[in-house]
């Protein structure tokens, strides 16, 4: 199986989002912009501790960037996310979270609510994530940068009834899924390779089209230093009208002081191309945020 890197979407990723070089006017009040970078640290001791317990050091950080262009009826936001963290509980290092998103979107506005809206949404991940066994000879890998990657492209209506809330339907989206490393094909019980993500064996692209996507965000904060963010996405196949795909992203933030913070993160998912079951990825964490 040959790998085919998706190089060009890679350059339009890189160009899309460098909203400060697509600007050159010296006027830059239309745009808005703010980035965070955090590092979180957690560790759990034990010693001559009749009940039990499992030493352990854990370590993530995160980088988030967000540029929103509005002029007249123009708008343009570019949102990029990056969150990695180890865990270490004397088997290992072995990662924690590992999320890689970029989203940018261009509107119309039609009304004081309503605009016509195209954008185009990456995501992926940096490392390999495996299933461990007792030996190292026994992981299984299950995935790896581009393996899988989701990237999805749609022209829709976003009604956006306030500045923290909107909904982006999209009819007729497109989404490529990508799965470059053949290891994380698997087989089953009988010794026959089963597809991986959607893709089937063989391949390392699998296209969909979806008769509605439908994307909610919210973004606001919901007491004093403490703000929420919600993305839910819908997507729905045109070819499996009976099995849609949900995903729910939750990012709770408590500001201690200036430069401290603590997060939790919940990602909720259902792609029957995985599983049958609705996945769950949490983490919580303490420690070093700085906004600028």
């Amino acid at each position: 199986m040959k790998k085919k890197l998706p190089l060009s979407i890679l350059l339009i990723l890189f160009f899309s989002f460098n909203p400060y070089a697509q600007e050159t006017q010296k006027d830059t009040t239309y745009w808005k912009k703010s980035s965070q970078f955090g590092a979180n640290f957690s560790n759990a001791g034990f010693s001559s501790w009749v009940a039990g317990g499992q030493n352990a050091l854990g370590f993530n950080i995160l980088f988030n960037s967000k540029g929103e262009y509005a002029r007249d009826k123009t708008t343009w936001v570019n949102d990029l996310q990056l969150q990695y963290g180890i865990l270490d509980n004397g088997s290992g290092a072995r990662k924690s979270i590992d999320r890689l998103f970029f989203d940018t979107k261009v509107g119309n506005k039609l009304s004081k609510v309503w605009s016509i809206v195209g954008g185009l949404n990456f995501q992926t991940q940096f490392t390999a994530g495996y299933k461990y066994g007792a030996t190292s000879d026994q992981n299984i890998k299950l995935s790896n940068l581009f393996a899988p990657a989701y990237i999805t492209e749609y022209i829709g209506f976003e009604w956006k009834p306030k500045s923290f809330f909107s909904v982006v339907f999209s009819p007729g989206t497109l989404r490529q899924t990508i799965v470059s490393d053949v290891n994380v094909f698997q087989k089953d019980t009988s010794g026959v390779l089963q597809p991986a993500y959607g893709v089937p064996v063989g391949k390392n692209l699998q296209n969909q089209v979806a008769l509605m996507q439908i994307v909610s965000v919210f973004d606001k904060d919901i007491a004093k230093n403490i703000n929420l963010k919600l993305r839910y996405q819908l997507f729905i196949d045109a070819n499996k009208l009976a099995h849609t795909n949900n995903r729910l992203d939750a990012k709770l933030a408590g500001k201690i002081n200036k430069y401290f913070s603590a997060t939790f993160d919940l990602i909720l998912l259902y792609d029957d191309t995985q599983s049958f079951q609705i996945q769950q990825a949490r983490n919580l964490g303490l420690g070093f945020l700085y906004t600028f």
